[in-house]
């Protein structure tokens, strides 16, 4: 788990120097502009380089090779420079390959160059296709660097005309290396010195638009995925603790058999730190033994963990061992075998040789005190157990309300796929329609499928959004007006989803660029504005890029969730027809009457033989998209489940040792009273009260603890509470059986003492 934390929370991407030095900017819109990233960079002087970064998404093709669609990079110039990393083979990018006209060129992920290209050195210089546009291969990149996720090729940025307006948010983010003796409340006291001055330079564009910087965790890992491996380290804690607790009453238990050996040597001479110093060697020797193997059964663990990743940011960082995670290993396990171990070596050393000796000849070894001692432990460690499971119960309720929330659509049987058309291809709104006008046509004659419809986003992903007003409002300032979310959709979009229509109409092939604008508002939009009344006919005013565009609202759809992963509230929206608002980039769901990854192939053919040299991304079943947006959460709670039990196993194993261990000193206690006509049900009885009572604290102690503890968890928790009763109750209960299941063996060992073998057992 300290791999794992260790890499996502503080190392950064694998090879890139300094990445604590290395900050990423945004804006409180949540985009970058081509024009401000070029302002920051000239004027900023806390940053030794400033550079940009935008995903998008290519067809490679090449001799030999079938086409293949790849995540790409576009970067400015001294991206590779400012991240100090430098390609294995060929060139960096130059300043005049992001010019305008330049040649295109292009930079090979290392896998991607050894998996298609064979390893080859001759690649460099040879012309690829990208997006049907050849292409020089001018470098590869070493092996294990990719940046910022999962890239597999890198591109110079060129920006378009509209990247060069102001209005147009470019890209997500750009990033920069902070200058020597630059901090970060230095460089962010710069940027916001430098958006007030955009904003009142270019007030129609900047005036509410402020530099943003974060770190890597801040930027990548967010928040709540923070506090995911917090909890997640915290766990782990709490599982060494236990485990700790079960190794000091198997000490204590142990200087109980020694005691009399100890004080017999402490009475001959022996010194107590000598005896001291034996004892401590021993446990270090054991720990030791024990972290090594930790080491290699972790190792095994992280590779399982980073198979289990499939893309993204935490994909393809380095979870490699080191000497920070080595010193972190011996100071673990060599001091944890201290600290359970010193107790008892302290205890033993001050042992009395007559007390020794009476204790030893009662048969009662160790005496009250020690008894007391093992409780105290036994009780903490169920009371851990129970905070770990507890946690981990609330992780699964959360991700079970996530994952069977009701988003408003039906996800089965739909296949949906994103479409990224090149401006340059399809320049004009009327090429873009007719090719997916064509697209949609082909997709809907392919056996098995029932429908076929686009959208401009894909449910639960955040939809774009806009400032309006209705249009018989006095038209005030579009900044200080309030947005709502905005989709593009075509006509069949709800049926083929599979929602339903409240009141009105759906769009139709008739609500094009000649008619009148029209757009669909859901019941959210309606709860906000008219819930006594019909918006159906009302006029809406969005601002699109400073410009106010009207239409009539003509529909009332059910809501469809979009812009919230926790899948819980349904956002106001406004639907607009994809004939009057055409883009390149749209998603196309088909739902069919078969299952929909057999399709897959046919689509892309006749994606390929519309345009060969189109990409097809996230071609996939739209319940499988679901499930993938949601792998880190299931990765944190598998985790978590698994350190949960345990934890438990690890409670449950401790309290049959301390209640088989008193069974064990009790043999001849058992044996009379059996010989006295004790009841079964009676020796019964005595053995399961030895664990009734660290069994009631622990659990009370839990539950207090739990309880305190909520606040940790609360914020990543969908729709659960901290302190939720019946996860508290369910988690109890499992504890409590399972430690009396752990107490049944014990007591079926005292079952079986024959009174007379009791008896002669001292």
């Amino acid at each position: 788990m300290f791999t794992v934390a260790n890499t996502a929370l503080f190392k950064g991407f694998p090879l890139v120097q300094d990445n604590d030095r290395i900050l990423y900017l945004t804006t409180t819109r949540h985009a970058v502009s081509y024009p401000d990233y070029q302002d920051w960079q000239s004027q900023a002087r806390s940053f030794e380089r400033i550079a940009m970064a935008r995903g998008v998404f290519t067809t490679l093709s090449s001799d030999g090779g079938a086409p293949a669609t790849y995540f790409t990079t576009q970067v400015t110039a001294n991206a590779f420079t400012l991240l100090g990393v430098k390609p294995i083979l060929g060139r960096d990018f130059l300043p005049s390959d992001q010019h305008s006209g330049a040649a295109p060129v292009v930079m090979l992920r290392n896998d991607l160059w050894r998996s298609r290209f064979a390893g080859n050195p001759s690649i460099i210089g040879a012309k690829v296709r990208l997006n049907g546009v050849p292409t020089v291969v001018i470098g590869v990149m070493p092996a294990d660097f990719s940046f910022p996720e999962d890239q597999a090729l890198w591109t110079p940025l060129v920006p378009t005309e509209a990247a060069l307006k102001r209005e147009t948010f470019y890209a997500r983010y750009a990033f920069g290396r902070l200058a020597q003796g630059a901090t970060r409340e230095s460089a962010a006291a710069e940027m916001a010195t430098i958006g007030r001055q955009l904003g009142s330079t270019y007030p129609n564009t900047n005036s509410n638009r402020s530099p943003v910087l974060h770190d890597f965790r801040e930027f990548f890992i967010g928040d709540n995925g923070t506090k995911a491996y917090q909890a997640l380290w915290g766990a782990v804690g709490l599982v060494l603790l236990i485990a700790s607790g079960n190794v000091a009453n198997l000490l204590l238990n142990r200087s109980i058999r020694r005691s009399r050996d100890i004080s017999v040597r402490l009475a001959l001479g022996a010194g107590r730190i000598q005896i001291i110093r034996v004892i401590l060697l021993e446990s270090v020797l054991l720990s030791g033994l024990a972290g090594f193997l930790g080491w290699w059964i972790a190792q095994l663990c992280v590779r399982a963990y980073v198979w289990a990743q499939v893309s993204g940011v935490t994909a393809v960082l380095s979870y490699t061992a080191d000497a920070q995670l080595l010193g972190y290993a011996v100071v673990i396990s060599i001091g944890s075998g201290i600290l359970v171990s010193l107790p008892a070596a302290l205890w033993m050393t001050r042992a009395n040789l007559n007390h020794t000796l009476k204790d030893h000849g009662r048969g009662v070894a160790g005496g009250g005190r020690t008894k007391r001692i093992a409780d105290l432990l036994i009780a903490a460690e169920i009371a851990l157990a129970l905070i770990v499971l507890t946690g981990a119960g609330l992780m699964t309720r959360s991700l079970l309300n996530v994952q069977m929330a009701h988003i408003g659509v039906n996800s089965t049987n739909v296949l949906t796929m994103s479409m990224y058309i090149p401006g340059e291809q399809y320049p004009g709104s009327v090429q873009q329609m007719s090719f997916y006008r064509r697209l949609v046509a082909r997709l809907e004659i392919v056996p098995g499928v029932q429908s076929v419809a686009l959208a401009s986003v894909a449910p639960t992903d955040t939809a774009a959004h806009a400032p309006y007003e209705f249009a018989n409002a006095v038209s005030a300032d579009e900044r200080a007006q309030s947005t709502v979310g905005q989709m593009t959709v075509s006509p069949g979009y709800f049926r083929a989803m599979e929602a339903n229509l409240v009141s009105g109409r759906d769009f139709n092939d008739f609500d094009g660029p000649s008619s009148g604008p029209v757009g669909i508002v859901n019941q959210s939009f309606v709860r906000r504005h008219s819930p006594t009344e019909s918006v159906l006919g009302k006029r809406l005013r969005l601002f699109q890029d400073g410009k106010p565009q009207a239409f009539t609202i003509v529909g009332i759809v059910n809501d469809i969730v979009q812009s919230d992963r926790t899948r819980q509230h349904a956002e106001p929206l406004v639907y607009v027809p994809f004939q009057q608002r055409p883009q390149p980039n749209m998603f196309v769901f088909a739902r069919t009457r078969v299952e929909p990854a057999a399709l897959a192939t046919e689509f892309s053919a006749q994606v390929y033989a519309m345009d060969a040299n189109l990409p097809v991304p996230g071609l996939m079943p739209l319940a499988d998209r679901f499930a993938r947006a949601y792998r880190f959460e299931r990765h944190m709670t598998t985790v978590f489940v698994v350190f949960a039990s345990l934890a438990l196993s690890l409670a449950v194993v401790g309290l049959y040792a301390v209640v088989a261990h008193s069974v064990r000193t009790r043999t001849r206690e058992i044996g009379i009273r059996r010989a006295l006509g004790a009841t079964t049900w009676q020796i019964r009885n005595l053995v399961l009260t030895e664990a009734a009572v660290p069994l009631v604290v622990g659990l009370t102690t839990g539950v207090s603890v739990s309880v305190a503890l909520a606040p940790v968890l609360e914020p990543i928790l969908v729709r659960v509470s901290g302190v939720d009763p019946a996860t508290l109750g369910a988690a109890s209960f499992t504890l409590a059986v399972a430690a009396v299941a752990g107490c049944l063996l014990p007591a079926r060992h005292a079952l079986q003492i024959d009174p007379a073998t009791s008896l002669r057992h001292e």
